[in-house]
């Protein structure tokens, strides 16, 4: 179930500070990502609702306004993104039905993988 604040943009702005805070609560998923410093674009294909994310040497922040291009670009439905942002979805299936696409290098996919594959419990 998704929490809903009113709007889609709070909406996926809220599950992307419960991917950051997960991921900041996990200190030794976060080294390992030391030296990787891509941004990342979200965007809900349904609601144009979007977002971006900035991994810093590992370590992340949500950006107000992205300003260079993003490294990879990950496009889904409103529901999926939030889904697999909070935590309650893995992105693995929705990658392999072609819910969730990513564009981008596949080194950089393959680590974002990583890390919410880590984080999901599921």
């Amino acid at each position: 179930m998704t929490t809903t604040t009113g709007t889609p943009q709070a909406d996926l702005d809220d599950a992307v500070a419960v991917f950051l805070d997960a991921y900041r609560a996990r200190p030794a998923l976060v080294a390992q990502q030391a030296g990787w410093s891509p941004t990342i674009a979200l965007r809900a294909t349904d609601t144009g609702a979007g977002a971006a994310v900035r991994f810093e040497d590992g370590r992340a922040q949500a950006l107000e306004q992205a300003t260079d291009p993003p490294t990879l670009v990950v496009s889904a439905d409103q529901r999926t993104l939030e889904g697999v942002l909070r935590l309650r979805l893995g992105p693995n299936e929705p990658y392999l039905f072609g819910e969730l696409t990513v564009q981008g290098p596949e080194a950089d996919f393959v680590r974002l993988d990583y890390i919410a594959s880590a984080l999901c419990p599921l």
